[in-house]
């Protein structure tokens, strides 16, 4: 299975090719240079494994949450391509990423994600590792002022992502121990794409939308 996977959602600018249980990673942290950036790396990493895109099997990107235009930027890229070639299309929590990354390098197995979502808010998900070794949702994903999250109850939790530093003040749940530098790569997003990819749990180009969160709490307050 060969999957080519990005993640624009934060500062860096991350690149992904899964190719079966080999995993080839480029990732630059560029603050608002993602947009120049990406598909030059895409094409290099491609370039260098002696593939193009009609090889692949899939394409997988982070779809959020995380900065407006990061998001916008790997959604329409990805777009893009999956219209061109017409290969089946996978998006992957940004945050899901952040946990996978930090299982994968630190081992940890019941993380909370904190990532800094500006004007006062995180945006935040609780992630366990499951018996096959992938990142898994409890609950749902949020976007909240730090002082209003009270999940968990249970102490055996680890705080991931950059939310942790920026309001350590106003976060009532205090993890094990923190990482408040980890950010979503690439290689976590086709790690997690594959086995949306085995499930056959992709969409159309037409329908892969980026996530903000934000939209969706403003739906959802709407007076009935």
């Amino acid at each position: 299975m060969k999957i080519l996977a990005i993640d624009t959602s934060t500062t860096a600018c991350s690149v992904a090719l899964l190719m079966n249980d080999d995993i080839k990673l480029s990732h630059k942290i560029a603050p608002m240079q993602q947009a120049k950036l990406i598909l030059p790396m895409i094409d290099e990493l491609l370039r260098t494994n002696n593939l193009d895109v009609n090889q692949l099997d899939a394409l997988a990107f982070g779809c959020g949450p995380g900065s407006f235009t990061g998001v916008r930027i790997a959604t329409s890229v990805m777009q893009g391509l999956a219209y061109a070639s017409q290969l089946p299309l996978i998006s992957v929590s940004s945050l899901a990423a952040v946990a996978q990354a930090a299982y994968t390098d630190l081992g940890w197995k019941k993380l909370l994600v904190a990532m800094d979502a500006r004007i006062s808010e995180v945006y935040f998900g609780a992630y366990q590792i499951n018996d096959h070794g992938l990142a898994e949702l409890i609950g749902a994903e949020i976007v909240s002022p730090p002082e209003k999250i009270k999940f968990p109850h249970e102490n055996n939790w680890y705080g991931i992502g950059n939310g942790w530093l920026v309001y350590q003040d106003q976060l009532s749940i205090k993890p094990n121990i923190i990482d408040d530098t980890r950010t979503p790569v690439a290689s976590a997003v086709a790690l997690l794409a594959k086995e949306k990819h085995l499930k056959q749990e992709w969409v159309s180009p037409e329908a892969a939308l980026p996530v903000y969160l934000r939209d969706n709490v403003a739906i959802k307050s709407q007076p009935k």
